[in-house]
C-alpha cells in the first residue's frame, strides 16, 4: 500500500485535538505520499490549516444536530478509504466505506495511560509502537504577521490565564505576583487566550511591573502557535495553550486543579506541573510557583546561551 486514502476522526477541544497530532505524524511517516483527510471540530479545525499533508477537512459542528451529522456521513461516504482511524466515537467508521478500520480504545481500559499513548495505541497494529512529539503548523503569512506585531526578542514568559471552567483557573492576581517576583529573570510577559480572557488580561496589565504583550482574542490558533515559538517558557492553567506551547518546543509548567496530569500533562520531556494535594487550584501558592519557575528559567536561559554560542 504505497499511497492509501486515509481518514482520521480527531477530537473537539483544542488540547485534545493537539494530543492526536502524534497519530497524524506516525501515519505520515508510514505513508509519506498519502494525503490524510480529517474530521475535526469548528474550535480546532484551524490547527490543521497549514499542515502540508492534510487533505480535506470535514467539520463536525454539534450545533447542526443530527441533520448535520447525516450530512457529514453522506459527504464522507463519497470516498472509499483504505485506512480509517476514529479517535472520537465508537461507531462512525462502521457507517463509512473503507477497508481497515481502527477505533479509539475505551476510557475504562486506558485510565492509566496518557492521552497521547491512548491515541497511538489505537493504530499500534498498523504502525508499531512509536511515540513522536506533538506537531503544529503556522503558515509563512501567519509567522510574518506575528513577527511584525511582536518584533522584540528577549526572555518572554508566556502565560495562559484562562481555561474552560472556573475550577481550572488560578487567580489572576497570583499570576501577576509570580511574574513580578521573577522580573529579574524575564523581560516581559505574553498573555495568550481567547476573547473571553480580556478581563483577566486587563487585570494583569493593571498590576504588572514589567512589559506585557496582550494577545488574548487577537490571534488565530496558528498565529498563537507562531507567537509561542518566540517565547522562552510557558506557564498556565490546564488548557489547550499548554499543549500548543509544548508543540512549540517550550518548557511548560501547568497548574492543575481537578484534572489528571498523568493523562493530560503536555506531551513533552520539558513539561512539568504543580497540583495541590486536594486537587484544589486555589491551594497552589505564589511562592510554590516561584520556587518551581526560578530554576526552570535559569536552565532555559543557559540552554539558549549555549545554542547561540554553537550557532556562532
Amino acid at each position: 500500500m504505497t499511497s492509501p486514502r486515509i481518514l482520521v476522526i480527531t477530537l473537539s477541544n483544542i488540547g485534545d485535538a493537539i494530543m492526536t497530532t502524534p497519530v497524524l505524524a506516525v501515519l505520515h511517516a508510514q505513508f509519506p505520499a498519502a494525503r490524510i483527510d480529517l474530521v475535526c471540530d469548528p474550535r480546532s479545525s484551524a490547527l490543521f490549516e497549514a499542515c502540508p499533508y492534510i487533505g480535506q477537512r470535514f467539520v463536525r459542528d454539534k450545533k447542526t444536530g443530527w441533520a448535520g451529522y447525516v450530512q457529514l456521513i453522506r459527504a464522507l461516504r463519497q470516498t472509499r478509504y483504505d485506512i480509517m482511524v476514529d479517535l472520537r466515537t465508537d461507531f462512525l467508521v462502521y457507517l463509512l466505506r473503507g477497508q481497515q478500520k481502527f477505533k479509539k480504545r475505551s476510557n475504562h481500559s486506558t485510565l492509566h495511560l496518557h492521552s497521547v499513548t491512548k491515541h497511538l495505541s489505537a493504530i499500534s497494529h498498523l504502525v508499531g509502537e512509536r511515540a513522536p512529539c506533538l506537531q503544529l503548523w503556522a503558515s509563512e503569512q501567519d509567522q510574518r504577521m506575528v513577527a511584525a506585531q511582536f518584533p522584540t526578542p528577549g526572555r518572554w514568559l508566556a502565560i495562559g490565564p484562562g481555561a474552560n471552567f472556573a475550577g481550572k483557573i488560578w487567580p489572576i492576581d497570583r499570576y501577576v505576583a509570580v511574574a513580578n517576583a521573577l522580573a529579574a529573570h524575564i523581560d516581559g510577559v505574553v498573555l495568550l487566550g481567547s476573547a473571553a480572557d480580556h478581563a483577566l488580561a486587563k487585570q494583569f496589565i493593571a498590576q504588572a511591573m514589567l512589559p506585557v504583550y496582550d494577545a488574548c482574542g487577537r490571534l488565530s490558533l496558528p498565529q498563537s502557535y507562531a507567537l509561542l515559538k518566540q517565547c522562552q517558557m510557558y506557564l498556565g492553567n490546564d488548557s489547550g495553550l499548554g499543549h500548543m506551547a509544548a508543540a512549540a518546543g517550550l518548557p511548560t509548567l501547568t497548574l492543575f486543579g481537578p484534572g489528571s496530569p498523568a493523562r493530560y500533562l503536555p506531551w513533552s520531556t520539558q513539561a512539568s506541573f504543580i497540583q495541590d494535594p486536594q486537587h484544589n487550584i486555589l491551594g497552589i501558592t505564589v511562592q510554590a510557583l516561584v520556587d518551581r519557575l526560578h530554576p526552570l528559567l535559569l536552565q532555559r536561559a543557559a540552554a539558549c546561551t549555549a545554542s547561540r554560542h554553537i550557532a556562532r
